[in-house]
């Protein structure tokens, strides 16, 4: 990936990374329709430019993540009434449903992408369909959503959403839809799960950053870095629009209008 390539990619990343649309899948689908990259090296890449947002999110939630830091102690100290009082059950939440994604997301982060051997219009298809599953599970969560009602975070929730999370792996299922889309079927505010989405991204794409590094499956270029810093800047700038924006928006449609576009490639190949 060049340094313009990274400019560009970093800018897309730095705004769907907020949007329920999966960022990874619309830079998977633009890396390799339009850059010609191959879809595994496409996958990585597009995940590695989660870091710049990374770094975004640490930013806007520099406060909530202090907070938690300071009340580690008193957490550990008294571990059997964890979920009793805040903020010791976002701390249990962050812990299990990062433990839960890791351990069904890892194996398809670094073992199943290698298996996949598709053509570039039929892997768009792929990505496609998932982009329009997630729409799907957005539309039917509205009606679920509590309003203006903050509580506490239990291990069953935590649980699913972790779950969530780990599939969301896959290009075209998007993070933050689906975790979000979790916890409005749980009865979560709007405002509520889109903060418990964006703090449950710090630890998750922290993990997931450092094994494609390890691993050796991106390197550290000029285009790399510039990506990184394309989407945290565009990120934190972002990310105070879409706080504000993100209940007016009808996400779900967003994600199905961009599956239907990514079929088109397969089905004029039929």
């Amino acid at each position: 990936m060049d340094i313009v390539q990274g400019l560009i990619l970093g800018a897309v990343q730095g705004v769907a990374e907020w949007l329920p649309i999966s960022s990874e899948g619309i830079c998977t689908l633009v890396l390799v329709n339009f850059f010609q990259m191959g879809f595994k090296q496409a996958v990585y890449q597009s995940i590695w430019l989660h870091a710049g947002t990374l770094c975004a999110a640490l930013a806007y939630y520099r406060q909530e993540v202090w907070d938690l830091s300071k009340h580690l102690p008193a957490y550990f100290r008294d571990l059997r009434n964890s979920f009793a009082l805040p903020p010791g059950d976002i701390i249990n939440y962050l812990i299990i449903a990062t433990a839960v994604s890791c351990a069904l997301g890892g194996p398809l982060l670094l073992f199943g992408l290698d298996q996949i051997e598709l053509p570039g219009a039929v892997l768009s298809a792929l990505i496609g369909l998932l982009l329009i599953i997630t729409g799907v599970v957005q539309k039917l969560a509205q009606s679920s959503s509590a309003s203006n009602l903050v509580r506490s975070v239990g291990w069953k929730e935590s649980l699913v959403t972790g779950i969530a999370q780990g599939f969301s792996v896959l290009p075209g299922i998007s993070r933050s839809g689906m975790t979000i889309s979790t916890l409005l079927f749980f009865r979560y505010s709007g405002a509520q799960a889109l903060k418990l989405s964006f703090l449950l991204s710090i630890p998750a794409v922290f993990i997931a950053e450092l094994a494609i590094l390890v691993t050796g499956k991106v390197s550290l270029g000029a285009g790399d870095i510039a990506g990184i810093i394309s989407s945290f800047a565009v990120g934190l700038l972002s990310i105070y629009v879409i706080m504000k924006l993100a209940a007016r928006i009808p996400f779900w449609g967003i994600c199905i209008f961009f599956g239907l576009l990514s079929l088109v490639p397969w089905m004029t190949s039929l």
